[in-house]
Order: structure tokens, then sequence, then C-alpha cells
């Protein structure tokens, strides 16, 4: 049986900063990464990522921005000087406002708000047009200057070039079973690994997980489509609004994302390729007619109630972490979040309450059953 300090199940974007930030917070540890199958296997491995701090019809800041923003732009930098391709394009996200309302909406937000300056500016409905010419008409958009485009695969292979480099190990093992007999053990057909310390970072599939069926995770089933266009795209941001387009070369955009609550499987569709061709052309009705869609891609996210990531150690099960939940906010929020986990496991601190396990009542409850089980039963002399 191999021994490390650290496993951690699940080679995407959490597992993968997971390992990061433990290596690189003490480079002594002996980290193991384990994949089922290839890296960005699931809702990690989109073509194109969005990075985007405001959200929702209100355009509300992401839950500490500045902060996931510094991060993830210090591993960008990293990955991009080992990587042999340009793993972002630093051309901002525009956020159209499609009616007045949406319009007055983004104006608040720009009011209340207290966006870090340079972040964010509001567009005029002519500036808008001049710099997406084939745009739809709108009343104005945000342009979010701090917003990128990430070629997410490029950047994960980056990564595992990076961690390798760092001493991380990394096994492609296909299906295994996890047991606790005083330190975990991983297992699957051929070999056993063991550590103290056992992260599930397989994202939906983590519900699958005996010890984490009451997680509070949702699934939803996210398709993308890419396309081929003849115009020169390069220059264009990415754009915000019913789902979003993103550049991904000079000639190449993806066009995302489903959000299907309901779903029958978990491959791409001619339903899903239908609603995609009509969000681009309902969005760049001038280029669409000359655009060809070269490919389709599929993934399932795990999102929370409150749709901010899920982490912490087991309520019952000492030295399990679960760190799941990263929604369609895997790139900006994987590095914070890693980082703040990666010092719970070994520095035991607390972890913020925003994005603790513990935050739920569930699993507050069992949590709070699981110390009344344990506690000693006081004794008392028959009568």
């Amino acid at each position: 049986m191999k021994t490390f300090d650290v496993i951690i199940a699940g080679g995407g974007l959490a597992g993968l900063a997971t390992a990061a930030q433990l290596v690189e917070k003490n480079k002594n540890l002996n980290v193991l990464v384990y994949e089922a199958n290839q890296i960005g296997d699931g809702a990690s491995g989109v073509p194109s990522g969005m990075v985007n701090p405001a959200t929702g019809q209100r355009a509300r800041m992401v839950w500490n921005a500045e902060a996931c923003f510094r991060m993830l732009e210090k591993r960008l930098e990293q990955l991009s000087a080992i990587s042999d391709t340009n793993l972002r394009l630093q051309k901002g996200v525009l956020r159209p406002a499609i009616d007045e309302n949406l319009a007055e909406n983004f104006r608040m937000s720009l009011k209340h708000t207290r966006w870090p300056k340079g972040w964010i500016e509001w567009l005029q409905p002519d500036e808008v047009k001049k710099r997406i010419p084939y745009l739809k008409d709108c009343s104005g958009a945000l342009f979010i200057s701090k917003g990128k485009t990430v070629r997410t695969p490029e950047y994960l292979q980056a990564y595992v070039r990076y961690l390798k480099e760092s001493g991380v190990t990394f096994v492609f093992g296909g299906p295994y079973t996890i047991e606790n007999g005083g330190e975990w053990t991983l297992k699957n057909r051929k070999n056993a690994y063991s550590a103290p310390n056992l992260v599930i970072a397989t994202g939906f599939k983590a519900k699958e997980n005996k010890y984490w069926s009451e997680l509070p995770l949702n699934s939803v089933k996210g398709q993308l489509a890419v396309y081929h266009s003849p115009e020169h795209i390069g220059n264009l941001p990415a754009i915000s609004a019913y789902g979003y387009i993103a550049p991904i070369d000079d000639h190449t955009l993806a066009v995302g994302s489903t959000y299907e609550h309901h779903y029958h499987d978990e491959n791409p569709d001619v339903q899903g390729a239908g609603l995609l061709d009509q969000k681009l052309r309902e969005l760049l009705p001038e280029l669409y007619p000359h655009c060809q869609r070269i490919g389709q891609w599929s993934g399932i996210r795990a999102t929370t109630p409150d749709r901010l990531p899920i982490v912490g150690e087991h309520f019952e099960q000492k030295g399990l972490y679960i760190y799941a939940g990263l929604g369609s906010k895997g790139l900006l929020y994987s590095e914070l979040v890693a980082s703040q986990l990666a010092t719970h496991i070994t520095e035991k601190k607390d972890l913020p309450f925003e994005i603790s396990l513990y935050r739920f009542s569930r699993m507050e409850e069992l949590r709070e059953k699981a110390r009344e089980d344990n506690e000693p039963q006081s004794s008392h002399p028959r009568r």
C-alpha cells in the first residue's frame, strides 16, 4: 500500500487547486491526486470559461471578489509561464441590458455597490454598438474590464504539469472505494493508497459517496457549443446574457450554457444544440448566419442553495473533507476556497462561515447528533 499525507479524489478545478495550495503551504507534504477518468472530466473541462464578478439580473458583486481575482490572476500568470498556449483572453466581459428594466438594475449596481476602481463602467447604446457591431440592439451595457475568458482545458493541463513538477503524484485509476480503518484508504482494482486526510472534490458525484449522501448539493446540466466564424472575432469581449458567448481564438467562439435541472443523461443532445443556436442568433443576429457549429460539450455542475461553495471536515469521520458546489464560478472561486481549505487541514483554522459545510442546518444537526452520540454516558448508581 502506498501512503500519503493527503489524498484528493477528483482532478478538476477544486482538486488541482487544493493540491497546489497544500504543497505551497508545506512543500514536505506528500499529496496524491486520484482521478477516476481524466483531468477535467466533469464540469471543469468546459472548452472556454468566463470569469465574471457581476452576477445575476442585479449585477451583484460575487463573494470576496477582490481576493478571488487576486489569487486567480496569480495562478494564471504562473501557469501561463509554463504553458505552450495563451491561457487567457483579457478582453473584458460585456453585460448588455436587453431592456430598460435591466439597464436600471445595472445602473443601480454601479451606484450602490462598492466596486473596486476601474473594474466596471456603464456604456451607452451607441458605445456598445461601436464595440460589438454584431450585437443586437440594447439599452446600454455594463462593461467589466476585470472580466476575462480562460481556455480551461489548457489551463488544467498546465496545472497538472506544475503540480507534477512540485512533487504531487497523479493516478488515473478508474472506479474506486474508500474506507476508514484508522487512516483513509482509497482502493481501485489494482492498488490501494492510504492517508490520514482525504478530500472529496468530485463535484456533483460527491453525493454518491456514502459518507456525503446528505450534502445539500443540486446538479445542473450545462451544454455548450463551439462555432467557427469567418469574421475575425478575437478582439470581442465575452458577452454575458442568456448565458454567455466567449471567443476562444480569432475565428472560434463558445456559446453556453443551458441550465437543465431535469435531464436524462450527461451527454450533449439535439435539444441543447438548438437552444445554443438560438442564444447565438438572438445575441449576435448579424454574425449568426455566417457561423458554423463545429462542436458540442456538456457537463454537470454541483450547486448549493445559496450558490456558494461548500467545504469542511465530515461531522463524524475525522480526516474526511469535502470541497464542492463551485457551480458556474469554478475558475473564480477555486483558488481562494482551496487556500482556506488547505489552511483548515494543515493548521486547523476555522473556515469562513459563508463557505462552511455547517452553515446549512441539516449539516449542523448531523454534527450535533454525532457529538451527542460520542459523549460518554454519565453513570449513576442504581437505587
